[in-house]
């Protein structure tokens, strides 16, 4: 959807050049005709940029998607009426509209306008991330929340993370001194920890073995969420462009290989049989644990397999491509920032001290630690999220009709000068002795979203991303590979609405003179 501005302009402007004049006096007949409206009201719809018939605003949007709704904010105000081909869509990039729509209003706030490539994925069942609020959706994020993302259940699989993250050291340690891919290891950190927790399955350590199938997947899913661009989504009635772009054909094999691997994990774990002879249920994954509940009949029988595969699709999606994010722009500006970089490693190690290893415990006095991952997702996190009104309402003074989708630029939020000073610096410091968390109460600060749609994972993504982060840095110090100076680190960022870095960042590890870690 990010590159639906550009790809309709060069449609326009390049292959059909006399439907664009023709089109140009048109629109210049209607504007003149009809004129703008005086200052608004609560009876008026928010003001917006002049657009063209069919395509609507597209014209005026370029990519990514957040950056050129924030630029039309900068001329039009913090709330916006566009059309996107002929959908009608709401921009809002202010903290305490976005909290109007998100909380104040959440009850009419709270569905989704579907893309297609969601409604293939999710085509057989109900899951968190993108259905209606509805009862499966209800069932769905109850059965997330108490049986894998509650604190008690984070707390409990530790030994995950612990296994895991001294993989990644020992990775690290056999590449000592030479350049290695921190993105791709994030990515297969995150992608065992939620393999593990959710599907019950080990992935072999041994480096030809491990192909990182749920990553990829994660990522494969990701993007046909949020990325992949289709007509349909924006002018309906051109949907059979799709079959010719061969989009269609993309997110039907995606979604037959992503159900095809639930269905296969699925049924592996119930002709395995629930693991619960000498094992607490602690140690069940989430696959199990659904499967014994299904069995004692304790989930309604609308339960359907396509239900249970929409929820563990939910997992990929945002359980790992989320936190390989955050510890990869982590890094990434730690990088850039030696000073930081110095500071939060003296702290790591100062907290530690003579211990061979890291306990959880000791997460929580890492103060400057949790500091460095709030600001890496100020800058770096969520940048969109979508929420549809079931009916007419008012935000800001301004009317907006049924059906209209409000799209809140996090983006834009987290840059918002008025909000934050030097906004566009990576600055910890900021979040010292302050009341900023991650559970959308502020109005200027969402990393994961705000109101009942809120994302339900934080504590199992901050579990992992603080843990994994404080042991490379207190095991390693971190320098650049031969030759490449801060400022020629590559910052850009992947479209998606969970970006990640375009390059992949590669640094050199040296081993620093510590006590041997236990988990080694």
């Amino acid at each position: 959807m990010a590159g639906t501005g550009i790809l309709l302009y060069r449609f326009w402007t390049v292959e059909n050049p006399s439907l664009l004049v023709c089109t140009l006096l048109f629109s210049l007949v209607l504007i003149f005709r009809f004129g703008r409206k005086g200052k608004s009201t609560a009876d008026s719809p928010p003001p917006s940029p002049w657009r063209l018939p069919i395509i609507g605003n597209l014209h005026q949007l370029s990519a990514p998607l957040y950056k050129g709704l924030h630029a039309l904010s900068l001329k039009h105000g913090p709330i916006i009426r566009l059309q996107l081909g002929s959908i009608p869509y709401c921009a809002v990039s202010s903290g305490d509209l976005a909290t109007q729509v998100a909380k104040t209003h959440e009850s009419l706030f709270s569905d989704r306008r579907i893309t297609k490539g969601a409604r293939i994925l999710f085509s057989e069942g109900d899951g968190v991330l993108i259905s209606p609020d509805n009862k499966c959706w209800r069932l769905a994020r109850k059965l997330c929340v108490n049986e894998l993302l509650s604190l008690r259940k984070v707390q409990s699989i530790h030994f995950i993370r612990k296994e895991e993250v001294a993989r990644l050291v020992s990775m690290i340690r056999s590449s000592s001194d030479q350049k290695i891919d921190l993105s791709d290891s994030f990515l297969k950190l995150a992608g065992s920890i939620v393999s593990r927790s959710v599907l019950g399955r080990k992935i072999s350590s041994d480096e030809d073995e491990r192909d990182n199938v749920e990553g990829k997947l994660a990522l494969q899913s990701a993007h046909a969420i949020t990325d992949w661009f289709s007509f349909e989504d924006i002018i309906p009635s051109l949907s059979w462009l799709d079959h010719l772009t061969g989009l269609s054909r993309r997110l039907k094999n995606t979604s037959q290989a992503i159900h095809a691997f639930l269905d296969q994990v699925i049924d592996e774990r119930e002709t395995a049989g629930i693991q619960s002879g000498n094992e607490g249920d602690d140690t069940k994954c989430f696959v199990d644990i659904i499967l014994e509940l299904l069995k004692k009949e304790m989930i309604s029988p609308d339960f359907t397999r396509g239900n249970f595969r929409a929820i563990l699709l939910d997992m990929f999606v945002a359980g790992i491509t989320t936190s390989a994010a955050a510890m990869e722009w982590a890094m990434t500006e730690l990088a850039r920032n030696p000073r930081i970089m110095k500071k939060v490693q003296e702290e790591v190690r100062g907290v530690v001290g003579s211990q061979s290893e890291i306990h959880e415990s000791d997460l929580d006095r890492m103060e400057y630690l949790k500091c460095v991952i709030k600001e890496t997702l100020r800058l770096h996190g969520l940048t969109l999220i979508a929420r549809q009104a079931s009916t007419t309402v008012t935000i800001g003074g301004f009317r907006l009709p049924a059906k209209v989708t409000a799209l809140i630029n996090i983006w834009a939020i987290h840059r918002d000068p008025a909000a934050w000073d030097k906004p566009l610096e990576f600055l910890p410091e900021r979040f010292l002795n302050t009341c900023y968390n991650f559970k959308g109460q502020d109005q200027v600060y969402f990393p994961f979203g705000l109101g009942r749609r809120i994302c339900p994972g934080v504590d199992f993504a901050m579990s992992e991303v603080e843990y994994a982060l404080a042991n490379i840095l207190w095991l390693f110090d971190w320098e650049l590979p031969d030759g490449m100076l801060a400022e020629d680190i590559d910052m850009r960022a992947t479209t998606s609405v969970i970006k990640l870095k375009k390059a992949p960042l590669c640094l050199v590890p040296v081993p620093v003179a510590s006590p041997a870690c236990q988990c080694t």
